[in-house]
């Protein structure tokens, strides 16, 4: 198993390629906004911040705070229904983990992987760790996904700033992939690891697997794929406090994500519904989902200007531009390069309880 771990963090977590992703993501990311800023906000200036009011930029460094914990909140109770011990300080570190490598992978593919292999480093089981992290994203994933057709039912304006028009039937296939790979690893786990069998004994035939290669990997995925299915089930029937307490964080994670422009807007003079907030900012994330760039670089700036700037003046759009992702993600992202490259010299996590 130690083997199998290096090998996997040396596929994903290579030190050359995570300074690759992150280089990427620094200059799309740098381009956008010097683009937003010099083409549509008049030569407006950062310093603006230190106009706030105090107490704006108090509630802003607070609710910062509050942020990381809520996200840790919402993953630690998922994996209390499942049983698994773990402290809240370690799942609380992997927050800026997940946070970074998240934002330096496309479609943020990697920060579910990370977890999962830090979640095994303290001793949750595989099956378990994936199917938590699985569990989390989903619940999100849906509060998100199932808001957006009431957004745009009451919005029909809004689906003239949405790329394509398709949008209801991009947003009807998404929910339904994700409601059938759900329904196949609860109900259907036998399909799916025939389809895997033979795949595998496909490439044993062709000699690219050697038999006891073959023999390996199939009761590896076997055994972790029962085990993961399992645990999905029993989350749904889990115990009722720790379900709702996942869900429950989840919305306030997503609240408190979503405040930061509420409060940037007050800073600046606005006085915007956080209604409307919401909602535009929802349509942003559902955006940033389908967006093939590390962190949606580009994707996100560019899809929150374009709803933002029919609210704000055009010399206030850079700055709530860069504050929000300067609180959103940026620092998140910076705190997570010092705790991951810090995990993976040490060569994992090691408690520190």
């Amino acid at each position: 198993m130690k083997g199998q771990n290096q090998n996997f963090i040396d596929k994903y977590f290579n030190l050359k390629n995570s300074f690759l992703y992150f280089g990427l993501f620094l200059f799309i990311s740098v381009v956008s906004l010097y683009y937003i800023n010099k083409i549509y906000s008049e030569g407006s200036n950062l310093d603006v911040f230190l106009r706030f009011p105090v107490k704006i930029i108090i509630s802003i460094f607070l609710l910062l705070f509050f942020y990381f914990i809520f996200d840790g909140l919402r993953l630690y109770f998922v994996l209390k229904t499942l049983k698994a011990d773990i402290s809240f300080w370690n799942i609380y570190k992997l927050v800026f983990i997940n946070i970074f490598i998240s934002n330096i992978t496309p479609l943020a593919t990697g920060g579910g992987f990370a977890q999962v292999y830090f979640l095994q480093k303290k001793g949750v089981p595989l099956g378990k760790s994936s199917a938590a992290v699985l569990i989390r994203t989903l619940l999100s994933a849906m509060m998100l996904f199932l808001s957006v057709p009431f957004i745009l039912f009451r919005n029909q304006a809004m689906l003239n700033l949405l790329p394509g028009n398709y949008m209801y039937i991009y947003l009807a296939i998404f929910l339904s992939l994700y409601f059938l790979v759900f329904y196949l690893l609860i109900f259907k786990l036998r399909l799916i690891m025939k389809y895997i069998y033979k795949l595998f004994y496909f490439l044993k035939k062709r000699h690219l697997l050697s038999k006891k290669r073959f023999r390996k990997i199939i009761l590896y995925i076997f055994k972790h794929l029962e085990l993961f299915s399992e645990d999905l089930a029993f989350f749904i029937q889990g115990k009722k406090i720790f379900v709702f307490l996942s869900l429950i964080f989840t919305i306030i994670f997503l609240l408190a994500e979503f405040s930061f422009t509420f409060l940037i807007l007050k800073g600046l003079g606005y006085s915007i519904s956080f209604y409307q907030i919401i909602t535009m900012q929802i349509l942003v994330v559902f955006i940033m989902y389908f967006a093939p760039t590390p962190g949606a670089a580009g994707i996100a700036e560019g899809g929150y200007s374009l709803l933002f700037a029919r609210f704000v003046a055009k010399k206030d759009l850079f700055p709530l531009l860069f504050y929000w992702r300067f609180f959103s993600k940026y620092i998140g992202i910076f705190i997570g390069i010092f705790d991951f490259f810090y995990l993976i010299i040490r060569g994992g996590i090691k408690d520190e309880e």
